[in-house]
């Protein structure tokens, strides 16, 4: 099947996908943390400022304007601690997992 679809040949030497999954060890190791702290982040913004309210215009606005309107002109972390008023923390990620 990996032939039809990936057209790549293994050689006929069978191997578990487990064992030469190359994104963990090819280099590409930094974008998976990088992708847990966006999740971090974007549980912190949730708690913070819309689980209370989803539909908050005021939230809305200020993401929009803080993150969204300022885009890449300031530091992403400056952006995040102006909207949320402090430091950014993983309180709401951990409460997420179930571990907090």
């Amino acid at each position: 099947m990996r032939e039809e679809i990936a057209l790549v040949s293994n050689g006929g030497v069978s191997t578990k996908g487990f064992g030469s999954f190359g994104h963990l060890l090819g280099g590409y190791a930094s974008g998976y943390y990088g992708y847990l702290w966006s999740q971090v982040f974007a549980a912190d913004i949730f708690y913070s400022k819309f689980k209370a309210d989803p539909m908050s215009t005021e939230s809305g606005l200020q993401y929009r304007d803080i993150i969204l309107g300022r885009g890449g002109s300031r530091e992403e972390m400056e952006n995040l601690e102006d909207l949320l008023k402090r430091k950014p923390n993983s309180d709401a990620f951990l409460q997420e997992l179930g571990v907090n």
